[in-house]
């Protein structure tokens, strides 16, 4: 009777037992869904997980973390690279370039930090990440248990990376894997045993996997067209006006032997290394004619002249004269090509550049036909002349420079 009885004790307590383990391991489960990938800030290099010095190949391969001379325009700097992926830099800023991969050569993400109790079921636990070729992963598995653990892998792709089993009590695992293609990784613990499959002789795991994936910054030198200000040196041309006016001019009747009843009024051009680009004049032929002469500066020939040479005034056109006692004959000698606001008793002329001429363009021949009167002639005459110089502006211009071009790829 005392040995039925112990047999029902101990069906009892075995039942219990394995439910109680079904309600802890559903309680684990869900504590372990609700762990996130955490991903690190960029400088965040220190290894919490792994604390030994890294060997001399991880230096090789993902550079070493130096303090850089100015962090704060490198933090701008790649704060720009991230969010545009390409950045350009002056050539002599090359070595921020150097610098952002020696601070920036890497970036961190936690995968897993899992506090677990072991299955119970005989059904492993498994976890999957997605992984690059040349990822560091590190990894941290700890048994806070006393018995031991079955075992514990992990696998990427199909391919065992790291395996252990027998996994003692009150021990710890620590390694770097380096993952060889574009792959999904596996973390397995496996605890299937027929005792600990009844909740009898498990244990207790902490796991943390941390991934560390190298930045890729491709360099390459490109030539691009910017606007700069700048100082140049321009030509420009200063306008220069001549102009003169005389207001009596004699020219005496044909009967008075002691003067000439004609004269000649010859137009020069002051030779000199300005550019002549136009010359006129104007003839009143009585004394009812008139022209705009305020000074010598300030005339209509000079509005003529900016009217027809550039078209910045408004339409001009001096007075006509005409006198039946007076011939007038113009002699051009200058084969410069004259305007179209031109009269009988006025014209302008544009200068040919292309043609050297003498200094005299052509002569204005006056002849009284009158006998008997005397007539005063007004006539006002007008030069206009470029005079180049050199002059320092400063100037927005497209200019093309080499630079550095720098392009981060996040999918290789």
């Amino acid at each position: 009777m005392a040995v039925k009885k112990l047999r029902y004790l101990l069906l009892f307590s075995i039942i219990y037992s394995c439910g109680t383990q079904v309600e802890l391991l559903d309680a684990i489960k869900d504590e372990v869904d609700s762990v996130n990938i955490i991903p690190s800030s960029v400088n965040a290099i220190s290894d919490e997980l792994y604390t030994d010095p890294k060997n001399s190949k991880f230096i090789i391969e993902y550079g070493n973390v130096d303090t850089v001379s100015d962090p704060q325009i490198l933090d701008s700097l790649f704060e720009v690279l991230k969010n545009e992926k390409k950045v350009l830099l002056e050539l002599a800023d090359k070595q921020l370039y150097l610098d952002l991969l020696s601070k920036y050569n890497s970036d961190t993400t936690y995968l897993a930090n899992i506090y677990m109790k072991t299955p119970t079921d005989g059904v492993p636990y498994s976890y999957a990440y997605d992984v690059k070729k040349n990822d560091l992963i590190f990894f941290s598995v700890e048994n806070l248990g006393n018995q031991k653990v079955e075992e514990v892998s992990i696998v990427e792709g199909s391919t065992y990376r790291y395996v252990k089993q027998e996994f003692p009590g009150k021990s710890n695992e620590k390694g770097v894997i380096k993952i060889l293609d574009d792959n999904s990784l596996t973390l397995n613990i496996d605890n299937d045993n027929f005792f600990k499959n009844k909740g009898f002789f498990n244990s207790k795991l902490k796991i943390q996997l941390k991934k560390i994936s190298p930045l890729k910054i491709n360099y390459e030198v490109v030539t691009d067209s910017i606007l700069e200000t700048a100082s140049v040196i321009e030509t420009v041309y200063d306008t220069i006006y001549k102009a003169n006016f005389k207001e009596s001019l004699k020219l005496p009747p044909s009967l008075d032997i002691t003067q000439r009843n004609e004269i000649v009024i010859p137009v020069d051009i002051e030779q000199s290394e300005n550019q002549l680009v136009g010359w006129g004049y104007w003839i009143g032929l009585n004394k009812f004619n008139s022209i705009l002469w305020n000074t010598d500066d300030d005339n209509d020939l000079v509005k003529i002249a900016r009217q027809e040479l550039f078209g910045i005034d408004e339409e001009l056109l001096l007075q006509d004269s005409e006198n039946d006692n007076i011939l007038l004959r113009i002699n051009d000698l200058s084969l410069d090509t004259r305007t179209l606001n031109y009269s009988y008793n006025y014209a302008f002329y544009k200068g040919d550049t292309q043609i050297n001429k003498s200094g005299r363009r052509a002569e204005l021949i006056l002849k009284n036909m009158s006998n008997i009167y005397e007539y005063k002639i007004q006539v006002g005459m007008i030069s206009v002349f470029l005079k180049k110089r050199q002059v320092e502006v400063d100037k927005d211009i497209f200019v093309t420079k080499e630079f550095i071009k720098l392009t981060l790829n996040d999918d290789e």
